[in-house]
């Protein structure tokens, strides 16, 4: 006896027993996969969707170009450093791209990253720093405490100070 799989037109699958003829016993499955068919299906459809996850994940950018993003909100640094003495947590999302503007207190250029520092007039021990991206320092050039300057860049978090990445200046304003 003799058991065989016959693929019959219309897409469905049938078994034969023995030698039969076809019009004797057989039993059609009308396309029905087995349990291992299912199995192994679901296990490729999780990898397929695991994979094409992965390449959105590592094919993203590294950084947006701040210099044509649109910010998400303008404010002052007094502004911002007040929403966060409040505690605040809910004013701004980290990885959100912010506009401010305030006055410098340093400029920082150690371990070649350069590096703003702007204050606020409250409160007094909370500051703004600002990561610029290297492009910037021809801009900062001639600047110095007091100077009021305008930045675009990427809230990270606040802790002690607000912390933003990768900034740019997109208005240049001094006290003169």
């Amino acid at each position: 006896m003799d058991l065989g799989l016959v693929l019959v037109p219309g897409f469905y699958y049938e078994f034969r027993v023995g030698s039969q003829q076809r019009n004797e016993k057989t039993v059609i499955l009308d396309g029905m996969l087995g349990k291992t068919d299912k199995f192994l299906v679901g296990v490729l459809l999780l990898i397929l969707s695991f994979g094409i996850g992965a390449l959105y994940i590592f094919n993203k950018p590294d950084y947006v170009d701040l210099v044509e993003a649109e910010p998400e909100l303008f404010l002052n640094a007094e502004t911002l450093l007040l929403h966060f003495a409040a505690e605040d947590e809910t004013f701004l999302k980290a990885e959100s791209i912010i506009e401010f503007e305030g006055a410098i207190k340093e400029i920082n250029t150690k371990n070649e990253r350069v590096t703003v520092l702007l204050e606020g007039n409250y409160p007094k021990t909370s500051i703004i720093i600002c990561d610029m991206q290297p492009n910037q320092k021809e801009g900062l050039e001639g600047l110095g405490p007091t100077d009021t300057i305008r930045i675009k860049g990427i809230f990270k978090g606040f802790l002690k100070d607000a912390v933003f990445l990768n900034c740019v200046i997109t208005d240049r304003k001094t006290n003169e």
